[in-house]
This record gives C-alpha cells, structure tokens and sequence, in this order.
C-alpha cells in the first residue's frame, strides 16, 4: 500500500490553508476579541456561505469597528500557530 499508492502523494498546500480557514473550529480564538455569540455567528455564517472564517469577520465589519485590528486576525487566525503549543 505505502508503496503503490501512498508514495508521492503530496499535499496541495493552498487548498489545505483554504480548508483550515474555513472551518468553524479556528473561530475560537476571536472569542476574546468579538465575544462568544459574535463568534458563534460568525462561523455559522462562513459555512452557511462557504466562505473563510476571516472573510466574514471583515465582511462583517469587526474590525473596521475596531473590535480588534488586522494584526490580531492574523494573529488569531493563524491556523499554523494553533498546531504548535
């Protein structure tokens, strides 16, 4: 098996960062930033509209509002970080 058909399989790094940031579970960071109910809704809406965690935080207007600023959605939302303790 590892010989015939896993060998030379290689990820396809974009479309894995893509799927990360669009689940739901990478929106538990931003608790602390726009509160858990925000949060909440803003997951449910990236997957009602299939759409990253990130683009609905922007959509929505949480930093344009100053809830927390673009360096902290990074921040937050930095699915590598959350791999790593």
């Amino acid at each position: 098996l590892a010989g015939r058909c896993v060998d030379g399989i290689t990820a396809i790094v974009e479309r894995c960062l893509e799927l990360a940031e669009s689940s739901p579970s990478v929106v538990t960071p931003l608790n602390r930033h726009i509160g858990y109910e925000n949060a909440a809704a803003v997951a449910k809406k990236a997957v009602k509209e299939r759409k990253t965690i990130r683009e609905v935080v922007l959509e929505d207007g949480y930093v344009e509002r100053g809830d927390l600023t673009e360096a902290e959605l990074d921040s937050a939302l930095d699915v590598m970080s959350m791999t790593h303790p």
